[in-house]
């Protein structure tokens, strides 16, 4: 981490960057995928977390970069260098496909939303329920990690019987590793968000 508080950065400085932002987010997913393939998942949560860091850091100089047509100011304030502003750009980036059929159902339940039997045939409250539910499940898993990156990262006491440990992580860290790739994958629309 530089000390410079604040740079000028060019568009094509601030694209440079994201893409190498990107390309090592890649990579730390590529550890994450060694580690799941070795079956060796005790430390997963460091290279995921590092990977979601980056993403965030990227999607802070995107936005950055698609508000200002000339030099792009760049700060410590804007979040670059703070994990929990990196990973809720990351979380606010995680989403789950919903097939194009819900999706024109979903339209169309705003319009009717009156009707109740036609709102049931056209939409599959189950189906949206469930990609829904996976959604929220990856983005908790995302606000989790750092609490389980250092849990799972170093020994501890047990605060009752004073045993030393090192946490193993309850959650399935695995499935955020697609869903980061295809962030990754989707640049620059994947970036586009509300």
């Amino acid at each position: 981490m530089a000390n410079k508080t604040q740079y000028q950065l060019t568009q094509e400085q601030a694209e440079k960057a994201i893409k190498m932002c990107l390309d090592n987010a890649w990579s730390y997913l590529d550890d994450a995928d060694m580690y799941v393939s070795n079956n060796k998942t005790d430390h997963l949560a460091i290279p995921i977390e590092f990977a979601m860091e980056e993403i965030g850091k990227a999607k802070i100089i995107y936005d950055k970069k698609e508000s200002i047509a000339s030099k792009i100011p760049l700060s410590y304030k804007d979040g670059i260098y703070f994990h929990e502003s990196k990973m809720n750009k990351t979380i606010s980036l995680i989403e789950i496909d919903i097939d194009d059929e819900i999706g024109e159902a979903m339209l169309w339940s705003e319009v009717v939303m009156d009707i109740q039997h036609y709102y049931e045939d056209f939409l599959d409250q189950s189906k949206i329920s469930d990609k829904i539910k996976q959604e929220i499940e990856l983005k908790n898993s995302g606000r989790q990690g750092h609490k389980i990156r250092l849990a799972s990262s170093f020994v501890d006491f047990d605060p009752v019987t004073n045993e030393p440990k090192i946490e193993k992580s309850s959650e399935d860290l695995t499935k955020l590793i697609k869903v980061l790739y295809d962030i990754i994958r989707g640049y620059p629309s994947s970036f586009h968000t509300n």
